[in-house]
């Protein structure tokens, strides 16, 4: 089975939700679930979970809706939602960590960590190259490269996949030349969370606990569809069982398998609020607006001027982050679902949380 990564054209989600922004009427509301309620019901999504931050405070956070459509259990704040390609945040904030304590720079080439078996045309993609999306990658994984990784799942742990799968892409020829073209690619942060734990000498898992679960509290926080007792993600509008097909491979972790709670990938949008990393929020030559950070750069007047967006989805699962520094705000939404009108909806909340909160 294949799961594919899908993501909005960035003018289109901007726009919607600037437009909402300024035309909506005020609201007020501190616990979030009455907000959510009525979009919900206007939805075709089985829940909506959300929380704003400000400053360094979780200001309001909800959960509305059912854990699985066709049946009654409810969900709660506490329970844990797919994030898909967001995680490709925090493997780029992990690189930062990293970066910080001397294990490697941002230059370091894909030719200096692993050393034999790469392609001569990859061998000087740098880190920073790969997860702004310019490192030669195609945005679809080569189908019998992609058919063994999921063969694998489960037979062999995270890191032989990762290993199995990167050297199968790296004995390829790139895409295109490395650094000329922007191309949104699960295979290049599969690639440099390789790098990091092979560096490390640990499995990327182990590094995400360790520096960025740990630290921020994120106790819920763990990797693939969660488990059959909390949210499931839903495909053609039908609940759909964490395995063996209800996410990626392993293989393409640091790009796609991270799940938390609400309130926990706030901590995680708080730290990116606070974090004054610059490398973070800057773009590449030729990049266009994918940030170094793993996110979408924008620049946005009537939300303080710069700011980052990204969205993250199996095809059954919806992510959508939000980080403003010039109104010190972070927004995060999510949904066990990327049906029907999901956007559209994931829009509305965040707009509403907007108007309420940006001054």
């Amino acid at each position: 089975m294949k799961i594919t990564l899908s993501k909005p054209p960035l003018t289109v989600l901007a726009c919607t939700i600037l437009g909402q922004f300024i035309f909506a009427h005020t609201l007020r509301a501190d616990d979030l679930a009455p907000m959510l309620k009525p979009i919900l019901a206007e939805s075709k999504l089985p829940s909506i979970a959300a929380a704003v931050v400000i400053g360094d405070k979780i200001e309001d956070s909800g959960a509305v809706g059912v854990r699985k459509s066709g049946e009654p259990t409810p969900v709660t704040v506490d329970d844990k939602y797919h994030l898909g390609s967001c995680t490709k945040t925090m493997t780029a904030a992990l690189t930062a960590m990293l970066v910080k304590e001397g294990l490697l720079t941002w230059q370091t080439t894909i030719g200096e960590v692993l050393k034999s078996g790469v392609h001569k045309e990859f061998k000087d993609v740098t880190i920073e190259q790969l997860l702004a999306h310019i490192g030669g990658f195609a945005g679809e994984c080569p189908p019998e490269i992609w058919a063994q990784a999921y063969a694998d799942q489960g037979k062999l742990s995270p890191t032989k996949q990762r290993q199995k799968f990167v050297k199968a892409l790296l004995d390829q020829k790139p895409d295109y030349v490395p650094g000329t073209r922007s191309v949104y690619s699960n295979q290049g942060y599969a690639v440099a969370g390789f790098m990091l734990e092979t560096l490390a000498k640990k499995p990327w898992e182990d590094l995400m606990r360790e520096k960025i679960f740990k630290p921020l509290g994120m106790t819920s926080a763990g990797f693939r569809a969660p488990k059959p007792d909390q949210p499931w993600g839903h495909k053609d509008g039908k609940p759909v069982a964490p395995e063996p097909h209800g996410d990626n491979p392993d293989a393409i972790g640091p790009a796609a398998t991270v799940h938390a709670s609400i309130g926990d990938w706030a901590k995680f949008a708080r730290y990116c609020l606070q974090n004054k990393d610059e490398k973070l929020h800057s773009t590449l030559k030729n990049s266009e607006n994918h940030g170094v950070g793993g996110w979408l750069v924008q620049d946005i007047p009537a939300l303080g001027g710069h700011c980052v967006q990204m969205i993250g989805s199996n095809t059954m699962w919806m992510a959508v982050m939000w980080v403003l520094p010039g109104k010190n705000m972070a927004i995060v939404v999510t949904t066990n679902s990327e049906a029907g009108n999901v956007f559209e909806t994931c829009d509305q909340v965040v707009a509403k949380l907007l108007q309420e909160h940006v001054k």
